[in-house]
């Protein structure tokens, strides 16, 4: 993820690449529960895949549309010579994205978003649509809460840069962690009050 000012189209590829990997194991016990949902219910008799295929083709939709934007972001950033990641070469620019991302962990949208998340049967069951299309319906429709909940905390990729694995790795795990355990709602807080701490510790260390 370097801070040149590339085409645009290498860039999405790159956001496009990072957002499949790390939203991979968030939206898995989605996959799975629809996949039991299915099995029990009037698809039984061809399986669960293509309810799975058209919800996860959904669920894409509505993360590539937050790459895109980010992408742009990427490049107008490069444009006007900030380096990308930031990291401590541009410690305010890093600063204010970790505020950003732990200022969010506090909002009700995050709440919200992050309630949605962690009840995959509950949101399956009162909004099943049949079909393909329906079951795409469905995917867009988690993906857009999924990417309420996480836009932050994958954002932060412009801080530590997407090829940096630990870090990267670091924030899969607390959006996992978020998402899928069972005190997971309980995260929020700490994270948020985590990243403020990590933003004053940039600024500490770069001046």
């Amino acid at each position: 993820m370097s801070g040149g000012a590339g085409p645009y189209a290498p860039l999405l590829l790159m956001w496009l690449a990072m957002t499949g990997v790390m939203m991979a194991p968030v939206v898995w016990p989605w996959l799975r529960a629809l996949s039991r949902i299915a099995e029990e219910g009037a698809l039984a008799a061809v399986g669960p895949f293509p309810a799975v295929g058209s919800f996860a083709a959904g669920y894409a939709v509505a993360w590539a549309g937050f790459s895109a934007a980010l992408a742009g972001f990427h490049l107008a950033l490069s444009r006007m010579s900030v380096p990308v990641p930031f990291g401590l070469e541009a410690p305010v620019h890093s600063a204010a994205a970790l505020w950003l991302a732990g200022g969010f962990q506090f909002t009700r949208l995050k709440e919200a978003c992050l309630s949605h998340c962690r009840s995959p049967a509950g949101f399956l069951l009162s909004h099943w649509r049949s079909g393909p299309a329906g079951h795409a319906r469905l995917g867009f429709g988690h993906g857009l809460h999924c990417v309420g909940c996480c836009w932050a905390l994958m954002a932060l990729a412009l801080v530590v840069g997407m090829i940096n694995l630990v870090w990267m790795g670091l924030l899969m795990a607390v959006m996992v962690a978020e998402t899928t355990l069972p005190a997971g709602a309980r995260l929020r807080k700490p994270v948020g009050a985590l990243l403020f701490a990590a933003g004053l510790a940039v600024l500490v260390v770069a001046h």
